[in-house]
């Protein structure tokens, strides 16, 4: 199970370094332009994916965060992309170093919007980059609306036939 749990992890930074390098070509106007979606700009919905990458990955450390890190970054849009990249990679990273055996293991953790709960640390995983993967979707659809025409694909798939597995 840990390999795919490795898998899943580095390919949800490589799909995520597919969307920074196509919307790495629009402009900050754009960026942030209100748009109707989960989050009212592109800006917001990066920042979103790294807001629950972030917590996730803390609580699987045995922290709970008691605020959203975007609540206070002032960062421009490289900063952004430079940040949502780096938690991906640090998510990757963690899951490669846990023993096998850690995947099973329950963690207890606090949310921001329910409270507490308790799940087995691959769950937690699982939940994570699955949502990552929606909102990206959600990234490509806006992306299009404001006029990016082409996206490399995303798919699991792609990741799996590019890297060679």
């Amino acid at each position: 199970m840990k390999k795919i749990y490795e898998q899943y992890t580095r390919y949800n930074l490589w799909a995520n370094q597919r969307l920074v390098d196509s919307f790495s070509t629009l402009t900050d106007e754009q960026l942030n332009a209100p748009v109707v979606s989960s989050f009212p700009s592109i800006r917001l919905t990066f920042l979103h994916i790294w807001d629950a990458e972030f917590c996730w990955l803390s609580r699987l450390n045995g922290v709970s965060p008691d605020a959203f890190p975007s609540k206070t970054f002032q960062g421009d849009m490289k900063a952004v992309f430079e940040t949502v990249l780096g938690t991906s990679k640090q998510f990757a990273d963690f899951v490669a170093a846990q023993p096998e055996d850690f995947l099973e293991k329950t963690v207890e953790f606090k949310t921001l919007s329910y409270g507490g709960g308790k799940q087995a640390a691959f769950e937690m995983m699982h939940h994570c980059m699955n949502h990552s993967s929606f909102h990206r979707g959600q990234l490509i659809t806006l992306g299009r609306q404001l006029g990016l025409e082409k996206f490399p694909p995303t798919d699991f798939i792609y990741y799996l036939k590019e890297t060679g597995q």
